[in-house]
């Protein structure tokens, strides 16, 4: 499970209700991705900002919740002292291999599996077929 230090405090990630409903009312992207997915895309990407993102969710669950500049702060301070690989990783495994989330990334996965399939342009179906990969590498990379 993920951890992150912030003053001198321990806070785990934790994958629920509240980490959903906050994911969806400040990351939703589109209609279409939902918060959760949106976050669980960009830690693909290795966007830094899903991991702010990630902890401000994940942490939704404490009544003191951290704010994002304290959240920040801790997140830059682990990065000066390990790197951001192992960040991403614990980020993406805690969605990745939650209980919770378990049957919306399923979906996630069924449906990425499919658009290849769905896309009539050449052109694009190539560039489908790409980004399929990448994120499926990106996976294996992030949950080995």
């Amino acid at each position: 499970m993920a951890f992150l230090e912030i003053e001198g405090k321990q806070y785990e990630a934790k994958m629920s209700f509240k980490f959903s409903r906050k994911a969806d009312s400040k990351y939703k992207a589109t209609e279409e991705v939902t918060g959760v997915e949106s976050i669980y895309q960009n830690l693909l990407s290795y966007n830094t900002d899903a991991l702010l993102s990630f902890w401000d969710c994940a942490t939704a669950h404490y009544k003191e919740q951290p704010s994002l500049d304290k959240i920040e702060e801790a997140l830059e301070s682990r990065i000066e002292e390990e790197g951001i690989e192992n960040l991403f990783k614990e980020a993406f495994q805690g969605i990745d291999n939650s209980g919770f989330f378990k049957l919306q990334l399923r979906e996630f996965w069924n449906n990425l599996d499919m658009i290849d399939k769905m896309v009539k342009d050449e052109k694009e179906k190539e560039q489908m077929i790409m980004a399929k990969e990448m994120f499926i590498n990106r996976r294996k990379e992030l949950n080995p």
